[in-house]
């Protein structure tokens, strides 16, 4: 064996061993592979490869010929390895022009590899875990004839030893007469890594008479005593990286996003990736401290200060008040569906319990890849049906989902994570509901299903509207555990016009204008007095209403089998529930909708509100303005007219909005409209401008113009601007109602240049509705966009456009844009609000840098009153704790000598945290003047479009 190894050294020392580039690689099946750290590993190093569809194909059987292969480039590296070749063929079904020839020729010289009895090899046969172990073992140099490897009983002796130095760790299903797949290849390649290679002294052989004596001293470790490459075990020992992989780095003591121990593998300078150690213990249901401490062998349990607790990468208390033996880990911990993994470290006595709860939620939209970023999915986060953690990034890199697909989801709070980290699709199991309990377990097709511990909440509330007997689906996380239910229970609402009651009936009768547009007198349960002292059920002695029914109450019902409603006020007409309704009625007041405006304004002096409604929002309209009452019903916010209350009046108006917060659309909203009250487009071209020039061209037909490339309503292809038009260019511009002179040259616009920049003065939504600049967008939801922090709803020909970073134009719809709060967004909207041309440009927004090491990202010349004033813009902070000075000079055109002009010279200063600053540059500049202003910092120049004064 001795001899075996110095040849493979002198192979690797001739023809020098390449190391492979770092950084894990991506597998489209990524989700099927059991052994992660493994396969990232081994195929980081080029030990096993992949396939040119980008999959791994884990559960694929190895066969003899890519043994071969892995053998070679586990001891000869990748890059020599693929230098092998055979120039006669080793067996004689393995020609020389065989792809695994070259591998197959060196392991069977070697004594690593034997073919048949008659002379093949079958290169693709599959190949025994026992097979694959005895190779593994002779790479780390145990000799097989002293080893016992060969023989009757060479499985026994090889499982042993493989088995004892480690290389089946990770499978506790092992079984060495079972065929080797590739996920277990890599495993098993992996384990060898991590293993300490073996020697031994040389042999002697002494012959004496007829009688042959062989000595040898026994099998040692081989020594690794420079502690600097030491890079996998700290133990001064050689293990099998150490030798042959020395860019290979092992760090243990890490911690990944759940702060799990953990272990961190990299190739030079750059990780491969950070990977849980396997937890002593492991749980997916509710654990008590009892069974942890059992399970663990600590009969006596541990002091609770020796015991760390982390929920979703977040450190929680772990104190004898909230965790007693025998209860639940704590309200925030453990539970069913959540994965309670814990470790105990004997050494110190100490305890670790992680906890990662599995989320489920919507996708929102779908985004596929650009030149700047992968493809990824954002989840709907504004539907109060699925859980949402607040104030994490809801964005997640995958191809695998579509629109509206129920998921479930792990993220992690870990300070510098707060993201997704894991997504899969939830498993639907659809039946009929026939019972639930109050602990939100529920039984579908004949199988109880109990809730997950983070869905439970929404549950509980949720299963008791849906009657028994319905056909449901529900949603499963990978345990088994009910995330979401999802069934057609349809709650019925109603505006009140009248209530009577007669004492001598068992029963009232209201007037009531239903959603949709009729009205009837219905019987209705005795006891909704009117007044405010409320009504008090004598069989219990509680009170069933807040208020008494009055005038224009929203109310919910349900209908018995006599035809009595059961009737439950929402929103009270007369004091309005906090969070729960606005009241508008008499007085000096204002009230408005807008057709197609998500945001309505309620003024009931000292009281003004500004609530929300979308395209399910239920508007009534009860119009007395005539001899004869008339009722109708409108159905979300495209199909509303505009209704405006100014002033004095006698009407009223009551929103239902069931939600604590204000900014939940409402679900129903009543106006009367009297005679005070009044009850009430087309597109241009949008042109959008991609970047920015400051060379001025010249024709003796068109004269003086600038050239941009554009597009024009989403077509691409290029614009001529007079070089004195009253419009500025920047980076991003996008202007509508373009005017061009007879020469086909823009000249002027009829709406507004837009661009990213802040201080360029442009329109918020009150005060021009035409053209809009904002950042940040969230997705549709309910047929409402919302567009910076207000809402906004949108024709139905809306045009939609996606620009990524290379200024390119993707037309999408509009269901499709994602949540993004960095994203540039420019719309335009009709005489209605509606949105009809949407633009969102994506922004690769940079990490803060060190002080010195950030790039300008814009410098603008715009109107300051009768001044000019310069605004630079970064991509990251300059200085983080320092105000910064960047120099600017602006600049004027003199067209006679078609040169440009120093009039002002000075810096702009950054403060300190901040990307932006400004400076008024020139006072009083001349009219129908062309101006450009140039920053510097850094070495980096950045020149601004011109501006005309």
């Amino acid at each position: 064996m001795k001899k075996f190894l110095s040849l493979v050294l002198a192979l690797v020392m001739t023809m020098s061993l390449v190391t492979v580039s770092a950084g894990a690689k991506d597998f489209a099946d990524d989700s099927d592979i059991d052994y992660k750290a493994a396969v990232d590993v081994i195929s980081e190093l080029g030990v096993v490869d992949g396939y040119s569809d980008d999959t791994f194909r884990p559960d694929g059987l190895l066969t003899r010929g890519a043994a071969a292969k892995i053998i070679c480039n586990l001891i000869l590296g990748p890059t020599t390895a693929s230098a092998l070749s055979a120039s006669t063929a080793p067996f004689k079904d393995v020609p020389t022009t065989n792809v695994f020839a070259g591998y197959i020729t060196y392991c069977a010289q070697q004594g690593i590899i034997s073919g048949y009895g008659d002379g093949t090899f079958r290169p693709t046969g599959t190949l025994t875990g026992n097979a694959f172990m005895k190779m593994l073992l002779g790479a780390l140099g145990y000799d097989a004839s002293i080893e016992g490897y060969t023989g009757a009983n060479w499985t026994v002796n090889v499982i042993k030893q493989a088995i004892g130095i480690g290389l089946d760790d990770g499978n506790d299903d092992f079984v060495g007469s079972k065929s080797v797949t590739r996920g277990e290849a890599a495993l098993y390649a992996f384990n060898m890594l991590q293993a300490t290679m073996v020697e031994y002294d040389q042999q002697n052989t002494i012959v004496v008479g007829d009688i042959t004596i062989n000595t040898t001293s026994s099998r040692k470790d081989v020594a690794n005593t420079n502690r600097d490459d030491n890079t996998i075990k700290q133990d001064g020992k050689m293990q099998f990286a150490e030798r042959y992989f020395t860019d290979l780095t092992k760090r243990t003591g890490t911690t990944d996003e759940f702060e799990r121990p953990s272990t961190t593998w990299r190739l030079k300078s750059r990780d491969i990736g950070t990977y849980a150690d396997e937890a002593d213990v492991t749980y997916t249901s509710t654990v008590k401290v009892g069974d942890i401490y059992s399970d663990l062998g600590l009969d006596n349990g541990i002091d609770d200060s020796d015991v760390t607790l982390y929920v979703d990468g977040h450190g929680e208390t772990w104190a004898a008040g909230d965790i007693v033996r025998g209860s639940r880990i704590n309200a925030t911990a453990s539970g069913n569906g959540a994965l309670t993994q814990v470790y105990y470290d004997d050494d110190a006595d100490t305890v670790t319990v992680v906890v990662v709860n599995t989320y489920v939620g919507k996708i929102g939209s779908v985004r596929s890849g650009s030149s700047t970023r992968d493809a990824y999915v954002t989840l709907d986060t504004s539907d109060d049906n699925f859980t949402s953690p607040t104030g994490f990034r809801n964005n997640f890199d995958t191809e695998d989902f579509d629109k509206d697909d129920i998921v479930t989801y792990t993220y992690s709070r870990k300070t510098g994570e707060n993201c997704i980290q894991s997504m899969e699709l939830a498993e639907a199991v659809t039946g009929t509901m026939s019972r639930y309990t109050t602990e939100g377990s529920v039984t579908v097709a004949g199988t109880e299903y109990d809730a997950n511990v983070a869905s439970k909440a929404k549950i509980q509330t949720y299963v008791p509207s849906v009657d028994r007997g319905d056909e449901i689906t529900i949603y499963l996380d990978q345990y088994g555990y009910v995330v979401y239910v999802d069934a057609d229970v349809e709650v019925n609402y109603a505006v009140v016009l009248g209530y009577e009651e007669e004492n001598s009936l068992d029963s009232a009768r209201a007037r009531l204008l239903f959603t949709d547009g009729t009205t009837k007198v219905v019987e209705v349960q005795k006891g909704i007095a009117t007044g405010t002292t409320g009504f008090v059920d004598p069989t219990d002695g509680d009170t069933v209403y807040e208020a008494g029914l009055t005038k224009y109450d929203i109310v919910s019902y349900t209908v018995d089998s006599d035809d009595v409603y059961t009737i439950t006020v929402v929103a009270d007409a007369v004091d309005g529930k906090d969070g729960g309704a606005f009241v508008l009625k008499n007085g000096s007041n204002e009230f408005s909708i807008a057709s197609g405006n998500a945001t309505n304004k309620t003024d009931d002096s000292p009281k003004k509100y500004t609530h929300y409604s979308d395209g399910k929002t239920i508007f009534l309209v009860a119009d007395t303005s005539g001899s004869k009452t008339t009722y109708s019903v409108y159905e979300g916010i495209a199909n509303v007219p505009t209704i405006k209350k100014i002033g004095s009046s006698n009407s009223a108006v009551t929103v239902f909005m069931d939600s604590t917060t204000n900014d939940t659309p409402a679900k129903v909203i009543f106006i009367e409209k009297d005679s005070t009250m009044t009850m009430s487009s087309d597109n241009q071209d949008v042109v959008y401008i991609k970047g920015s020039t400051t060379d001025r061209s010249y024709t003796s037909e068109l004269g003086d113009f600038y050239e941009y490339d554009a597009y024009i309503n989403g077509e691409p292809t290029t614009v001529k601007v007079a070089y004195n038009a009253t419009m500025r260019m920047t980076t991003d511009s996008l202007i509508y109602g373009p005017i061009y002179n007879e020469k086909g040259i823009m000249t002027n616009f009829t709406g507004r240049v837009v661009s990213s920049v802040s201080a360029s003065g442009v329109a918020t939504p009150d005060t021009d509705p035409d053209m809009v600049f904002t950042q940040g967008v969230k997705s549709v939801v309910n047929d409402v966009i919302t567009l910076g922090t207000r809402p906004y709803a949108y024709t139905r020909d809306v045009e939609v456009y996606y620009i990524d970073e290379d200024g390119n134009l993707e037309a999408m719809d509009i269901t499709s844009v994602a949540e993004d709060d960095d994203d540039l967004v420019f719309f335009k909207s009709n005489s209605d609000g509606l949105v009809t041309d949407l633009y969102v440009k994506e922004l690769n927004i940079a990490d803060t840098v060190n002080p010195g090491a950030g790039m300008l990202d814009d410098v603008v010349l715009w109107k300051d009153s009768s001044s000019l004033a310069v605004t630079v813009e970064t991509t990251a902070v300059l200085d983080a704790t320092n105000p910064t000075s960047i120099g600017v000079v602006v600049e004027e055109y003199m067209k006679a000598t078609d040169t440009w002009v120093p009039v002002y010279t000075g810096t702009v200063t950054i403060a300190a945290n901040a990307t932006s600053g400004a400076v008024v540059a020139v006072n009083a500049p001349a009219s129908n003047t062309i101006y450009r202003a140039t920053a510097t910092y850094n070495g980096g120049t950045f020149t601004c479009a011109n501006f005309t004064w």
